[in-house]
């Protein structure tokens, strides 16, 4: 199929996880890949994937965290496309610490690449969305923005930061045609995903028993492609300011089909509400090496 056929795609954070799988997804729907990440290794190892089901793809090493590597971002797409339609806002990291290891720079650098490269994309790219009619922006979030937990000091405020700078990029952008929505990640039935601040090689490095319980490539393209082509495809008439769940709207199209999904969230505004739990008597949390500690409270 080539659903995105014409289409330029910038996705971020596309050498591995996530955001490679939706990557290779647009890819073989006929979308014109931009690949961003900090690794040329993983871009290149992914562009490979890409190619393989027939994509189109322009690989930039960059790192996003400052306005240097932004800007090498927006002009190698401008040179090579002369626009840009879909900007898929993926690229997170996280250290994993706590507030007694936890620094300033790492504190740092989890909002820069986290909140601050989404709004910056969004700033730089635009006038060329503006340009050719109107476009998409979509926003990988999580779990981590409603409920929070040990040792994701950094991540936490920036999962919410990016709700936030969601709900309000979709009122203002509305009038340009162009969409705004969130995503939460998911993973496919049985698997989870690998913690997005471990490179391939630490991967290999996590006890087996986890590791083997990693989501691939094959299966979460399998699970989601057409929630993700589908809402690539809105624009600011369709579904905008969403805070939308992987899982769900999966479920919805192949369950329902499009115009099910169409009337389920068009329209509709999300208004967030806090609501109280009680305190757990115990918490699992990641460490910095890919596993899983228990704390307890008393």
């Amino acid at each position: 199929m080539n659903r995105l056929s014409g289409k330029v795609v910038l996705v971020t954070g596309s050498g591995r996880g996530f955001g490679r799988a939706i990557a290779i997804a647009y890819a073989s729907e006929g979308a014109k890949v931009v690949s961003v990440a900090r690794s040329v290794n993983e871009l290149r190892d992914a562009e490979r994937a890409m190619k393989e089901v027939g994509g189109e793809v322009l690989t930039v090493p960059a790192d996003i965290s400052n306005d240097d590597g932004i800007n090498l971002v927006h002009d190698r797409v401008i040179e090579s496309f002369g626009g840009l339609d879909v900007l898929v806002n993926n690229a997170a990291t996280n250290s994993w610490l706590t507030i007694e290891d936890m620094t300033m720079e790492s504190f740092d650098n989890i909002i820069n690449v986290n909140l601050r490269a989404p709004f910056a994309l969004t700033l730089a790219f635009l006038h060329s969305m503006k340009e050719r009619g109107g476009g998409n922006i979509i926003n990988i979030t999580s779990r981590s923005a409603e409920r929070t937990n040990i040792a994701q000091l950094g991540y936490c405020p920036s999962k919410y930061g990016l709700e936030g700078l969601t709900q309000c990029l979709a009122l203002e952008l509305k009038e340009y045609n162009i969409a705004v929505n969130s995503l939460n990640v998911a993973s496919p039935p049985g698997l989870r995903l690998k913690p997005t601040a471990l490179t391939l090689k630490e991967a290999e490095k996590v006890p087996g028993s986890v590791r083997d319980q990693y989501a691939d490539d094959d299966s979460m393209v399998h699970h989601f492609r057409d929630a993700w082509v589908f809402l690539a495809l809105q624009d600011g008439g369709g579904i905008t300011g969403q805070r939308l769940l992987t899982k769900d709207l999966a479920e919805v199209l192949r369950d329902e089909g499009e115009d099910a999904a169409m009337n389920l969230y068009r329209g509709k505004r999300i208004l967030s509400v806090y609501t109280p739990i009680d305190w757990p008597e115990t918490l699992m949390y990641q460490t910095p090496e890919g596993g899983l500690k228990e704390k307890r409270f008393s």
